[in-house]
């Protein structure tokens, strides 16, 4: 298996590992939360699930409390006429979702247990009832007053414990995390079975059922019942699941992903007993929301991990987000069905394996970009490198017609010396001029397109773009023959004769192009332009001056720094030209000493 395969499938398996990982653990459990609470608040804002019947829920509200001049730990005789005139009504079920007294106050005021005692039972012979045991102290409910225990009966006792999830908020009411003794089954599932509907504990209240929470004034229902209009609460309780629950701004309150109570809109923390109705609603409509099954959760997370695969670009950009919202859609279709799945963790797993194959790209990228400089640092000149990198020069593209700074330069007299030395001894030599040289050129922005023997062609504004391609020829000029004196001194002292070199310059339209056959190109310029630079260099051996320029050249430095006008020159192979020679002034302050 070629090994670009073999990293890409070894890279995939991690990547599968890791969101296998990550769908089997609770580490962005706080994603998963988060986005779980937006899509039901969308769920409830645009698809809310309609309740057949609505619990009917009768508040102990402050007005209730200013009404009654008793305190509320001596109400027995109201709670008593409410709970008698409730079993006239017939409701389907009663759940008290407030706190009964924790003792009996009949040593304080002789027979104050019985209209309670007495309405818990009318109560019961009625219709199912449901008797609420709130939290107490260290993780326990608390307790009941036995006298009244017995006559609602230990086995209709629920739970009224809220557990909260690691944020804060209440999405379930599984309550084993937050009790020392799970030994009462929660309210709303109590209630719920008693109308045959039964729902698991570590399910996840749907709060798209139903529309806003509105209850019944406890003093309005209390009045129609001493009042003997029994039609009034009849007509509004009989046959239906009614909650009396304590509403009081006192109350602890719990924070909730949506708004519910129709008294306090816009209140996204409200009284435990809005819970415990949420919860008994999601029983009477589509259920709690159940989480999907492990093995479906670890299949999703692996076909998340296939965004491994493909290159990166804008279509696997397209992908990756057509996938994740793909996810937030079924996410969010599932719980109007009934069904959680970690969609936060899912949209993590996308990303990491998009981000995961950027990043691997990237660097098997670099590293080959780094090989690339490497094998040819000393084959092409850094500019054409840089533009080949940066994608700037296409082998297969056409050429392109530009305008380009051309400068050639060689070393005279350069064949006679070749004969009275080594070859060795040659090429070291022009090794040396040719490291000096070029680094003149490249340090002025200019290219080198090629060496040919003791000769060398450079171009100035291609392949790199220059806002002054002629002046920056003239200096790398200037450079060249500074640089040369430098090693003319070195070359005396070695005993070697010092060299002397002519550099013409020209500008002109040239086409800039890849030449060659499939197997082997390079990037040069072709034109007119390119032989006058040639010819130009030839002049300097009868005009008297090392760097020779044409009229386009001179102009576009403004006749600066020392050039000399040397009129029009007839140019071998083809018709005169006006030319300018230059000397330039740092040359001549290198001298050498002759042998």
């Amino acid at each position: 298996m070629p090994r670009l395969q073999r990293d890409i499938l070894l890279g995939f398996a991690l990547i599968c590992a890791l969101a296998i990982g990550l769908a089997s653990s609770n580490l962005l459990r706080w994603a998963d939360q988060s986005l779980y609470d937006a899509q039901t608040r969308w769920l409830r804002a645009h698809a809310p699930s309609a309740l057949p019947q609505d619990v009917v829920v009768i508040g102990l509200d402050e007005a209730a409390y200013e009404s009654i001049l008793e305190p509320s730990a001596l109400w027995h005789r109201h709670l008593g006429d409410l709970l008698s005139g409730l079993a006239e009504a017939r409701p389907a079920v009663v759940g008290l979702a407030t706190a009964l007294p924790v003792r009996s106050y009949d040593f304080l005021i002789k027979g104050i247990d019985a209209p309670l005692i007495d309405g818990i039972k009318r109560l019961r012979a009625a219709a199912p009832l449901v008797v609420g045991q709130p939290m107490g102290i260290g993780r326990q409910l608390r307790p009941i007053a036995p006298e009244l225990l017995a006559a609602a009966g230990n086995d209709r006792v629920a739970s009224l414990a809220i557990c909260e999830d690691a944020d804060g908020t209440v999405r379930r009411v599984y309550q084993a995390r937050c009790l020392t003794e799970d030994k009462h089954e929660p309210f709303a599932h109590a209630m719920a079975r008693h109308l045959g509907r039964e729902g698991t504990r570590t399910g996840m209240i749907d709060y798209s059922a139903g529309g806003e929470i509105e209850y019944i004034p406890f003093r309005e229902v209390l009045s129609w019942i001493r009042l003997g209009e029994t039609d009034q609460l009849r007509n509004r309780v009989q046959g239906r699941v009614v909650v009396v629950a304590s509403l009081l701004p006192t109350e602890i309150r719990y924070r909730l992903p949506v708004s519910l109570a129709a008294w306090e809109r816009g209140s996204r923390t409200e009284p435990g007993a809005v819970v415990h109705v949420q919860a008994l609603r999601s029983l009477l409509s589509r259920g709690l929301i159940e989480r999907i099954s492990e093995p479906l959760s670890l299949v999703l997370a692996g076909l998340g991990a296939l965004l491994w695969f493909g290159r990166n670009g804008w279509r696997k950009l397209a992908a990756v987000l057509g996938a994740g919202g793909a996810v937030v859609a079924g996410a969010t279709y599932a719980i109007w069905q009934g069904y959680y799945l970690h969609s936060g963790t899912l949209l993590a797993i996308i990303l990491m394996a998009f981000l995961a194959r950027l990043v691997w790209e990237s660097g098997r990228h670099y590293r080959e970009k780094q090989l690339l400089r490497s094998a040819f640092a000393g084959h092409v000149s850094p500019q054409v490198m840089r533009a080949i990198l940066g994608g700037a020069l296409q082998p297969d593209a056409d050429g392109e017609q530009c305008k380009v700074t051309i400068l050639f330069a060689d070393i005279r007299g350069f064949t006679a010396r070749s004969e009275n030395s080594t070859p060795e001894a040659m090429i070291r030599l022009l090794n040396r001029y040719y490291a000096e040289v070029s680094a003149a050129i490249h340090a002025r922005g200019g290219a080198i397109d090629k060496f040919i023997g003791d000769g060398l062609m450079a171009t100035f504004g291609v392949p790199q773009p220059l806002p002054a391609p002629q002046r920056n020829a003239l200096e790398a000029a200037q450079d060249m023959l500074v640089r040369v004196a430098r090693l003319n001194t070195e070359l005396v002292a070695e005993g070697l004769a010092p060299l002397e070199i002519g550099i013409g310059i020209h500008s002109g339209e040239v086409l800039a192009g890849y030449v060659g056959s499939r197997k082997r190109r390079d990037f040069t310029v072709i034109g007119d332009p390119v032989n006058t630079a040639s010819r130009l260099e030839g002049m300097t051996k009868t005009v008297g001056y090392p760097v020779v320029c044409s009229h386009e050249v001179a102009a576009a430095v403004g006749f600066a720094g020392g050039l000399v006008d040397l009129g029009v020159q007839d140019i071998k192979g083809r018709s005169a030209l006006h030319l300018w020679g230059w000397n330039p002034p740092l040359a001549k302050r290198v001298k050498t000493r002759a042998p």
